[in-house]
């Protein structure tokens, strides 16, 4: 259970392998922010709440990255632990989580490289026999 860094020659190749979905999109977001900044070092200083919702679980995964991305640079809100909630409704998922960090400081938290975007370019959501989730995903650098 957790993320790595798959190669790729310009942009973060993300897997993450867990034995739930919500997990899964917990290790994506701490994985989104490794990318950015050094996620060792963030406090669980702050608790705040996220939401994204998505038509399907790729859009989903998408809007939840997205989320936390814009919750880091726009907010400057570091966060290294995410609980995670999905409930898939009739028409469309629906994910909540609690998202635990501190106050973005680019000196403490060794500011590492800037995201362009999250993107749909090689995304995968798999469900493997023995029931664990198994995602990837490609952060536009």
């Amino acid at each position: 259970m957790g993320y790595r860094m798959l190669e790729h020659m310009t942009d973060a190749l993300v897997e993450v392998e867990a034995d739930t979905l919500e997990v899964a999109f917990a290790l994506a977001a701490r994985a989104l922010v490794d990318v950015m900044i050094d996620v060792s070092k963030v406090e669980d200083r702050l608790e705040l709440m996220l939401q994204a919702d998505g038509h399907d679980i790729e859009s989903l995964l998408y809007n939840w990255l997205e989320q936390v991305m814009i919750t880091l640079v726009s907010d400057h809100i570091a966060m290294s632990r995410f609980d995670v909630t999905i409930d898939k409704g009739r028409d469309a998922y629906t994910l909540k989580a609690k998202a635990y960090g501190e106050p973005l400081d680019l000196e403490k938290h060794n500011y590492k490289v800037e995201i362009k975007g999250v993107t749909y370019h090689m995304m995968s959501i798999e469900h493997h026999d023995d029931g664990r989730y198994r995602l990837r995903f490609l952060l536009d650098l």
